[in-house]
């Protein structure tokens, strides 16, 4: 019986199919939205896991305040505050870093990109451990070492017309720079990379003293929390202020979730709309097909339907409104976080990877009929409670 209920809404449907298509359009926008949305979240929350992943789980960062209100004591972080974490127990070494964005100019062309400085001795260690990447052609610069850069794959490959190879120069603000390694791809905006020395990034900039972040290496066996207060600690009594953030992989990266989820649960809210704007649209449907087939119900009920029998068929039918939008939504939503993850391959963003979440899918599709049946309960109702002497009288 409950196959002849659907054939009957399938038969329906068919039957006036401008309308169920207009009306069905509001379910499988608001599905798509949020299937897409869900995905390319859960895509983009790993390919940020992959990339912190790949830090260290020993790492310290220290890194300049966020600029709010106004500054006291030392602005910015400085050598000094590096040369002071270096002697606390249960440090291994301490690397600063700067970073500044440069000229880059390779056969005639420009392009400003963000350049680090970082000092020979710690080079291979920061790549290998804390840019979770490695040479693919090349070597690392030595102490001794001046004017030589090692860059990414993407700059090497995509950024200019012409490939950048190794032994090639390029320009960084007028200064030439001799290539000596080349990173394996990273598949993030990682891969633009320009590392140089770091005293050479200061005669360039001019800035002797600065750095943009140092990175602490904790001891084997330490306990990383303890090592983390006894660097905010010293970095407190040297510099008497706090205008600086010490924090770990672990805790940026749960930082960049909350604020991911967050974000997520806005844009979908915003989709949820489309859903509440197609059960409104199945509702006046179904209203508009009770009235419409008055006389089939008067019909159905004088051979022996049931008041629960209309009331199912005309249910099936609105929820499967809502389950044909549903597998819609599912398709166009998926389609389309793929087609962004094309395009992210394209814009040498690789780490973006969408994979098809099955409970989603499920999900979806069952929430779709249910808004579809919960939107078609009113007309069913009074489906069922017409009279059939009244049914077959309706003109």
């Amino acid at each position: 019986m409950i196959t002849d209920f659907f054939r009957l809404g399938y038969r329906s449907m068919r039957h006036r199919q401008l309308r169920s298509w207009l009306t069905i359009l509001g379910v499988f926008i608001g599905i798509a939205a949020i299937v897409s949305l869900i995905s390319l979240g859960d895509g983009l929350q790993n390919a940020i896991s992959d990339i912190f992943g790949r830090m260290g789980k020993d790492t310290i960062m220290i890194s300049p305040k966020g600029l709010q209100g106004p500054p006291t004591g030392v602005a910015g972080l400085t050598i000094r505050d590096a040369e002071v974490l270096d002697g606390l127990v249960g440090v291994d070494y301490v690397s600063p870093i700067l970073m500044t964005n440069n000229l880059i100019e390779y056969n005639r062309q420009k392009e400003y990109l963000l350049v680090r400085g970082i000092d020979a001795k710690y080079i291979e260690n920061q790549i290998i451990k804390d840019f979770g990447a490695s040479l693919e052609q090349g070597s690392y610069y030595e102490t001794k070492d001046t004017k030589v850069a090692i860059i990414g794959y993407g700059l090497a490959e995509k950024v200019f017309d012409k490939e950048i190879l190794l032994r090639n120069s390029i320009l960084i603000d007028g200064e030439k720079f001799r290539i000596i390694g080349i990173l394996k791809s990273m598949g993030s905006q990682m891969d633009n990379i320009v590392i140089i020395p770091l005293q050479d990034l200061r005669d360039l900039t001019g800035k002797e003293d600065e750095v943009s972040t140092i990175v602490v290496h904790v001891l084997a066996g330490e306990d990383i929390s303890v090592v983390e207060e006894r660097v905010k600690k010293e970095l407190n009594r040297r510099r008497d202020d706090e205008d600086f953030e010490v924090f770990t992989p672990e805790q940026l990266l749960e930082q960049v979730k909350s604020i991911l989820n967050v974000v997520n649960i806005i844009l979908i809210g915003i989709a949820a709309i489309s859903l509440l704007v197609g059960a409104i649209g199945i509702m006046n449907s179904m209203y508009t097909a009770v009235i419409e087939r008055t006389k089939d119900i008067g019909v159905m009920k004088s051979i022996g339907a049931s008041n629960a029998n209309i009331l199912v068929i005309f249910l099936l039918e609105s929820g499967l409104m809502g389950l044909v939008g549903g597998i819609i939504g599912v398709s166009l939503g998926l389609g389309l976080a793929f087609l962004v993850q094309a395009v992210a391959v394209q814009a040498g963003v690789s780490l973006l990877v969408i994979k098809i979440n099955w409970d989603l899918i499920m999900f979806a599709l069952g929430f779709s009929y249910i808004i579809g049946t919960i939107a078609g309960t009113y007309p069913a109702y009074k489906a069922a409670r017409l009279k059939p002497v009244d049914a077959l009288r309706y003109e």
